[in-house]
């Protein structure tokens, strides 16, 4: 079949038409690829950089991980979707036996396997998963916006993590990426009183505002653009860092009121200079760290967003490529697009990317 395959640790990718598809054992299900979403980890795979390392990756794997598609054939011995079944797939595949599986917390599990890093992806025309990751997408829904739940349940999940009211809390987040436009989002919908997002980049901005937010660029001061409660609290209620950027978590902080809590969502590189007695004990601030997605409660309150039209994840998709197209997408995205698909329907040959909405 046809598949994007990371065949060492150097710079680069390679794709093939001939990759072998493996049996399938009890427990397994086979999906044929309806679409996959790339994102900054694929990025970070294909450039070789340190955080790729970082993850553990085995050679040759297939890349992707981000996917909705059909289920084709079920393994022996396997309870689960049933051929013919359209599912999404939770990409960080839990043991189901550790502390932390046994006690619904799979999102920790000790010895999880990376779908698309130590385990084949869904770049490719088929994929295998564990039947207990798939999630069925709900009647309506179609496999390009599924493909995004998984991307778009990391702001969902981000916002469980917090464990602050967002009715009627102001809200600021740093970084209009795609999982900053999902939180402000959901947020909204969530019924926050005002939500304000930090971003540089002067497009990333129009597409906050364009979803109802506010938008500010690094050289305006939150607090500035607060409304009158933030003023009296003396900062935000509640901030999500999205950005990556240590800088962004920096401005939280600082940005925040007393009690509040901050949610760390980007990969921070490095380290982060904290004044403790200022800011966890005179301040009460509370900081936590949001990794994945939590089984299924992520998956269930996003879809269900998502399908009464409370978040919009279509609007996401910007370009739509072949298999094929993975280094066109990366190019891409170092610019301004949004969220790239890789489509197997499409035809493997070298054309201009296929804009959304073409």
């Amino acid at each position: 079949m046809r598949a994007v395959i990371k065949a060492d640790d150097g710079v680069g990718c390679t794709f093939v038409t001939d990759r072998a598809e493996p049996r399938l054992r009890p427990g397994q299900v086979r999906l044929e690829v309806g679409a996959a979403s790339v994102c900054g980890t694929d990025a970070e795979i294909y450039r070789a950089t340190p955080a790729a390392r970082e993850l553990g990756l085995v050679f040759p794997v297939t890349m992707g991980h981000e996917v909705a598609g059909t289920v084709v054939e079920v393994g022996p011995h396997t309870a689960g979707p049933s051929v013919g079944t359209r599912v999404a797939v939770e990409t960080h595949l839990s043991c189901g036996d550790c502390f932390f599986c046994r006690t619904g917390a799979g999102h920790n599990c000790r010895t999880m396997s990376l779908l698309g890093i130590d385990v084949d992806g869904a770049f490719a025309d088929r994929v295998v998963v564990p039947a207990t990751s798939c999630f069925a997408v709900p009647d309506g829904m179609d496999l390009e916006t599924a493909a995004l739940l998984e991307p778009a349940g990391s702001a969902m999940h981000a916002v469980i993590r917090a464990a602050a009211p967002v009715a009627g809390a102001s809200v600021l987040i740093t970084g209009a990426g795609p999982v900053g436009l999902v939180l402000a989002q959901v947020v909204a919908a969530l019924g926050a009183r005002q939500v304000v997002v930090v971003e540089p980049n002067g497009r990333r901005r129009d597409l906050v505002t364009a979803r109802g937010a506010e938008a500010i660029g690094t050289d305006v001061h939150p607090l500035d653009v607060g409304d009158r409660a933030v003023g009296v609290r003396g900062g935000f209620d509640l901030g999500f860092e999205c950005s990556g950027a240590s800088a962004g978590l920096g401005s939280l902080v600082g940005a925040v009121r007393n009690e509040a809590t901050v949610v760390s969502v980007g990969l921070v590189n490095g380290d982060f200079p904290l004044a403790v007695t200022r800011t966890l004990i005179t301040r009460g601030l509370t900081l936590r760290g949001s990794f994945g997605r939590s089984l299924w409660t992520t998956w269930d309150q996003l879809s269900s967003l998502v399908g009464t039209g409370r978040v919009d994840l279509d609007s996401l998709v910007t370009h739509r490529l072949p298999l094929s197209g993975l280094p066109i997408a990366l190019d891409l995205m170092r610019d301004e697009a949004g969220k790239v698909l890789l489509l197997p329907s499409l035809s493997d040959v070298r054309e201009a990317p296929v804009a959304a909405g073409a």
